[in-house]
């Protein structure tokens, strides 16, 4: 009898976890806060990328990666992926930074077969929060 209900009282125990969990990922907010150009080199440059990552919750959350792609007239110029094993606690928020190395190559062929007119550069990803990918969008203006 008492295995019966230690069962029991565990599967309530899981399932109130993972909806604390799948409320958490519907709440996270995930706002670019820099994006923008920073060391490298004229052949390699560096794109310098600050996300602020917002945990409304009263749960504290994992992120776990991010992974992206910086796309250029819908062309992939830039691709990251990082290991980030960084917890939020509850109703706080933290800064993540990374960098970008962009492949010229492929941004050149663009850039110059469109003569420089109006170019954005968008940074498509996602984080891992608590095993659920959370996407996030952002374009950049180029001068």
């Amino acid at each position: 009898m008492f295995k019966n209900n230690f069962f029991i009282v565990g599967l309530i125990a899981l399932g109130w976890i993972a909806y604390k969990k799948i409320i958490l990922a519907k709440k996270i907010l995930i706002t670019v806060k820099d994006f923008g150009f920073s060391g490298g080199n004229f052949l390699s440059p560096v794109i310098n990328v600050k996300l602020q990552i917002e945990n409304p919750t009263d749960t504290t959350a994992d992120i776990q990666k991010i992974s992206a792609d910086i796309l250029l007239q819908n062309k992939i110029v830039g691709v990251v992926y990082q290991d980030i094993n960084q917890k939020i606690l509850a109703n706080q928020k933290t800064i993540i930074n990374f960098n970008v190395r962009l492949n010229l190559e492929n941004a050149a062929i663009i850039l110059i077969s469109n003569k420089f007119k109006n170019q954005t550069l968008e940074l498509k990803g996602n984080v891992l929060v608590d095993f659920f990918s959370i996407p996030f969008n952002y374009e950049f203006k180029l001068p």
